[in-house]
């Protein structure tokens, strides 16, 4: 058991970590943070725009974080917010200048995932990802015993 939880932290952090120095890496280039990638590669996938609240869920961040970077992103010239009278629900779109860097950001992050998953075959990599998500969604269960009121 001791080694189970050993191996698998280990390697969830060791991969976090890498996968936290690559993004850096890689868009720094492009003279984006890490965090905005995320932003850039949900957005370029959902051509009718996302809401912040909606962009959020997909990016895995709360509304303030994803507000913070939806403002960077703005200020750069990658996105805009159509704007109506409900503040959350604006979509937010990627500008032309955005879906040119947000095109190299996935043509990116595919080429790395493709170098990562090198030797494994689909059927293994399926797997590996029912996997995690199942063990994703058994933490969370057990996360909501310490706090009901988180919405994760």
């Amino acid at each position: 058991m001791e080694q189970r939880y050993t191996t698998f932290s280990l390697l969830l952090i060791n991969i976090s970590r890498c996968v936290q120095r690559i993004k850096n890496a890689e868009m720094a280039a492009l003279g984006l943070k890490g965090r905005q990638v995320h932003c850039l590669f949900w957005l370029y996938n959902c051509s009718e725009g996302a809401s912040l609240t909606r962009l959020g869920e997909m990016c895995g961040e709360d509304k303030g974080m994803m507000s913070r970077t939806v403002k960077e992103l703005s200020e750069a010239g990658l996105v805009y917010v159509e704007r109506s009278e409900r503040k959350y629900k604006n979509p937010i779109r990627l500008t032309e200048r955005g879906e040119e860097i947000a095109g190299i950001v996935a043509e990116k992050i595919s080429a790395i995932l493709e170098e990562g998953s090198a030797g494994i075959s689909e059927d293994a990599r399926d797997g590996l990802y029912r996997s995690l998500g199942l063990i994703s969604k058994n933490l969370t269960k057990i996360c909501k015993r310490y706090d009901p009121s988180d919405p994760s």
